[in-house]
């Protein structure tokens, strides 16, 4: 579930450049929060200080936290936030 406190207002600028306005409501949906276990060994980015890291399936969240492959490139393409690659898992 989204969190509310998280609006694209307050986003790292890291994030802005690559999550349009209107494409942050439905990026949204792949935010884990803070505490929540990562689903799946990837690169995410924390949505209150803009860093990266990879983290293992199952690791507790640091902050708020976007995979990396769910920024679009400044809204060139919103494929990712209708769409999933075959085989994926809901979170």
């Amino acid at each position: 579930m989204p969190d509310p406190q998280i609006t694209y207002e307050n986003l790292p600028s890291v994030v802005k450049d690559n999550v349009t306005a209107e494409q942050w409501p439905a990026a949204q949906r792949g935010v884990i929060l803070n505490g929540a276990s990562v689903p799946e060994t990837t690169v995410y980015i924390n949505l209150k200080n803009g860093l990266c890291r990879q983290y293992v399936a199952g690791e507790p969240a640091d902050g708020p936290l976007l995979p990396t492959h769910d920024l679009a490139g400044g809204g060139a393409d919103s494929t990712q936030f209708r769409t999933a690659p075959r085989d994926a898992h809901a979170p």
